[in-house]
């Protein structure tokens, strides 16, 4: 009993201080960024360019996916009696190779959320704020590699980088709906 006790506070400890790290890591980060960094962002942006300048930084959140593919298959190719089958769903596949499939599923969903929020994002953002969005797709990339090399390492180690994934996308997505329904308020929204 003290022994899960113990296992258990520990992994309390691991949590917050992953979480802590996180959120300072994040603050630090696009606070450096956006003061210090220069990043040219289209002059006079509209839709059509805001939509090119995001979708041109947000293809780096695919870096991350194409190396999970990479890896997945290239232990399928080369391994196949650890890869498992993956036409037989019932045979799992080994830790080893569990690890790269996860992360490769993980990161797919976020990117699915990211992205979108991304483009959201700098539709309704000011022209000079769009320069947050190389700095949201390269922390983007940052947290996704952290959060591989954290689940390769010992699952409990993978906190720090979803930690550092899920907490911008949420604001990105806040951002968005209170956009929407700020701006379509104002705006008028005519259901017909």
């Amino acid at each position: 009993m003290e022994a899960k006790d113990s296992e258990r506070e520990s992994l309390s400890r691991v949590i917050r201080l992953q979480l802590t790290a996180s959120i300072i890591a994040i603050v630090t980060y696009f606070y450096i960024g956006y003061f210090h960094l220069v990043v040219s962002v289209p002059d006079n942006p509209n839709m059509i360019n805001r939509f090119i300048f995001t979708m041109r930084w947000g293809i780096l959140e695919i870096f991350p996916v194409a190396l999970g593919m990479i890896t997945v298959g290239l232990y399928r190719s080369f391994h196949p009696r650890i890869a498992g089958d993956p036409r037989k769903p019932e045979q799992a596949c080994p830790p080893r190779v569990a690890v790269h499939v996860r992360f490769l599923t993980n990161t797919v969903e976020q990117v699915l959320m990211h992205l979108p929020g991304l483009c959201v994002f700098a539709s309704y953002t000011e022209p000079e704020n769009l320069k947050l969005v190389p700095l949201f797709s390269i922390f983007f990339v940052i947290a996704r590699m952290l959060y591989w090399i954290g689940y390769w390492m010992h699952s409990q180690y993978r906190g720090l980088g979803m930690n550092l994934t899920v907490w911008p996308t949420l604001f990105l997505l806040g951002y968005s709906l209170f956009c929407l329904v700020q701006c379509e308020a104002t705006n008028g929204i005519n259901i017909n």
